[in-house]
């Protein structure tokens, strides 16, 4: 039951921690940070400042079901059309069942803790947080080494779990692309990655914690016995 119990929550904490890690990637100010380094103003043919209202724009529309269109056309260039719109809503799915997964994780762990903790299981705990530690950086492991050795095939593999085949492809020269390369989404996943490992780190550091106050508490018990029983 325990090695079990070990499992299920070590990997339902270390998908949590991915769910977590991707919020401040869909922050305004993050996107935005990553726009202005990676978005080419000359290629793009608009100002700085209209491609940061645009990437907003884009931002918005897949982060808020309340967002407004988008724009077939931005200062006369082509901007986003039924493809690319079909698309970014398909995202914003994505996005939002994420957020939904990880709610649901966070209650199911949350529960399973009071549970323990009720039925006095200490002993449980600390497995867990270092399992689930070890899986975040087993995740991150696997991505950065199938990210270096074919980035773009992990891409490709990455989109195809989510996305119907031909449904996320776009030339070269449309908005989307150039508002957003490539660039922007390796520096986004290289943020992603460090963020779990942060948060298995936290798991690793809680689960060290957790042993040493079961430690104590068994030690205290163990003196306390023989005591109670005189």
């Amino acid at each position: 039951m325990r090695g079990l119990s070990t499992i299920l929550i070590g990997a339902a904490l270390a998908v949590l921690v991915v769910g977590v890690s991707l919020y401040p990637l869909t922050h305004a100010t993050f996107t935005r940070l990553l726009v202005q380094r990676y978005a080419n103003q000359q290629q793009i043919g608009l100002p700085e400042s209209r491609i940061k209202t645009v990437a907003e724009q884009v931002r918005r529309f897949v982060d808020d079901t309340e967002s407004p269109g988008l724009p077939a056309t931005v200062d006369g260039r082509p901007g986003f059309d039924a493809a690319a719109v079909s698309h970014l809503l398909d995202v914003r799915s994505v996005i939002a069942g994420a957020r939904t997964v990880t709610g649901i994780l966070a209650a199911i762990v949350a529960v399973w803790l009071a549970t323990v903790i009720a039925l006095r299981r200490f002993d449980y705990i600390a497995p867990a947080l270092f399992l689930g530690a070890a899986m975040c950086v087993a995740i991150v492991v696997l991505g950065a080494v199938a990210g270096l050795l074919n980035f773009d095939a992990l891409f490709t593999w990455f989109h195809g779990l989510f996305f119907a085949a031909g449904t996320w492809e776009f030339p070269a020269d449309s908005l989307l692309i150039e508002v957003f390369p490539e660039q922007f989404w390796s520096t986004a996943a290289a943020v992603w990655a460090g963020l779990v490992l942060l948060g298995g780190g936290i798991l690793a550091v809680a689960g060290v914690f957790v042993r040493g106050e079961v430690t104590g508490v068994l030690k205290g018990s163990a003196k306390g016995g023989p005591s109670a029983g005189a």
